[in-house]
């Protein structure tokens, strides 16, 4: 019950707006909003009657009754509803101020014992601390070989130059950036994530050195054609790696295909790209992202025309036995500006096991809008680089022709953008889904 009046009134509150970025908003906190369980219990001798104190005070909701000694009633209620009780039996009619006593429920809060403080979970005062946004003391150690510049994005005149292996204490706050640079390059990021992080180190690894300005994109093992009978033309393929499959594709996207995208997502409305976790500041993806359906009412969009091509292009050069349509995942339109990234990850299992059945096979990426500087896409375990052009693409499969899967050479990064805006659309890949069983339903 309390669910469906949550919903109602969100639903009242829409009706009544006009701009539709308010109401993309709106609708994003909606489904942000979760609910979870908690279970009251009455310590008294004589039962209690329950009570949700809503939008209006004068009219409180029963929600059952409570038993005596030790009775208890679950529900499921959200962060910020209030409660209240009074003994069972009395008048039908009441208001809050009857009320015997009341608890505004909290997060992290599984029980409640009428009457006692409130109580949340250890899990739950660990996350509520990690939010804490008062500062705090953190050391930063340039661990790289060379000399580097820390600089603090939020007042760039706090600036130092580390030695190799110098150290750096400052009052941070969680949200903080903190720019590492070797001349004008920016070569990493540090990201305070929660309070009490206190210790941040730059260190070159393989994808900082695969993303700076001075290595170069790789030189491809093959050039050939492929047909595209979807559009009847020829594409110029650069093959980068032949197992795993991993090939470079110039002019992929065609006419306004970018720009019709480009406006689905303004309408949607874009928000945080999400990982995995529930932390509300994360490292490794900094970005901003609206998910592109496919269009059950027209054949012909360009959704739908997009994932036809990549599908027929993968199954072709693959021999994967994929589906396009509604089962298949959403396309991910993903806008990255200065000191956006996203950092070694794969899409699909990185590790040398059979497949599984619903799981991703292939990823295509298709690069509407180019950074100016930066922003290219590496293979740290393949030692491959990228850097793109409007309008190109690449497709990484880790389906292997054994049925097993790749064992890290699709492992890749959305390098540092340095300059300008980077705009991709990310396509992922399924076998073995269907209307009856659409993505969704599988977990890998």
């Amino acid at each position: 019950m309390l669910r469906n009046i949550l919903r109602a009134a969100v639903v009242a509150v829409l009706a009544g707006l006009v701009g539709a970025a308010d109401r993309a908003a709106l609708l994003r906190r909606r489904n942000e909003i979760t609910g979870f369980d908690v279970t009251f219990v009455n310590p008294y001798d004589e039962a209690r009657e329950l009570f949700w104190i809503g939008f209006n005070a004068n009219e409180p909701v029963t929600m059952g009754t409570l038993e005596a000694s030790g009775g208890a009633f679950n529900m499921n209620t959200y962060v910020g509803h209030t409660f209240g009780w009074k003994v069972a039996g009395g008048p039908e009619q009441c208001v809050a101020d009857d009320m015997e006593d009341r608890v505004t429920v909290l997060e992290g809060m599984k029980r409640h014992v009428l009457g006692e403080e409130p109580q949340i979970t250890d899990e739950a005062k660990a996350k509520l601390e990690s939010e804490r946004d008062d500062p705090f003391s953190c050391t930063f150690t340039n661990d790289s070989p060379r000399q580097m510049t820390l600089t603090d994005t939020a007042d760039p005149a706090r600036t130092t130059s580390l030695p190799s292996k110098a150290s750096v204490q400052w009052d941070v706050k969680r949200g903080g950036l903190f720019d590492w640079t070797d001349g004008d390059e920016l070569l990493y990021r540090s990201v305070i994530e929660r309070y009490g992080q206190d210790r941040h180190r730059f260190r070159e690894e393989q994808h900082t050195r695969l993303c700076a300005e001075a290595t170069q994109p790789s030189t491809p093992v093959d050039v050939r054609q492929y047909h595209d009978t979807i559009d009847g033309r020829e594409v110029e393929m650069h093959v980068l790696r032949e197992d795993p499959f991993i090939v470079y594709l110039k002019n992929w996207t065609i006419g306004d295909e970018c720009a019709d995208m480009e406006a689905q997502a303004t309408r949607i409305g874009l928000s945080a790209a999400q990982v995995f976790g529930e932390q509300s500041v994360i490292a490794d993806r900094r970005a901003i992202s609206a998910n592109l359906n496919w269009n059950n009412r027209n054949a012909s969009s360009v959704n739908n025309r997009l994932i036809e091509r990549a599908f027929a292009f993968a199954a072709k050069q693959r021999g994967y036995a994929i589906q396009p349509g509604p089962f298949q995942e959403p396309l991910n339109f993903i806008q990255y500006a200065f000191g956006g990234e996203y950092r070694p990850h794969c899409d699909g299992v990185c590790q040398r096991r059979p497949y599984e059945r619903g799981g991703r096979v292939a990823t295509l990426i298709h690069y509407c809008k180019a950074a100016k500087t930066g922003g290219a896409t590496v293979f740290p375990t393949a030692g491959l680089k990228v850097q793109p052009e409007d309008d190109s693409a690449i497709l990484f499969a880790y389906k292997r022709d054994d049925g097993y899967m790749d064992a890290g050479n699709t492992l890749h990064t959305g390098c540092l953008l340095r300059e300008g805006v980077k705009q991709i659309v990310t396509m992922w890949m399924r076998e073995d889904v269907s209307d009856g069983e659409p993505w969704s339903d599988f977990l890998s």
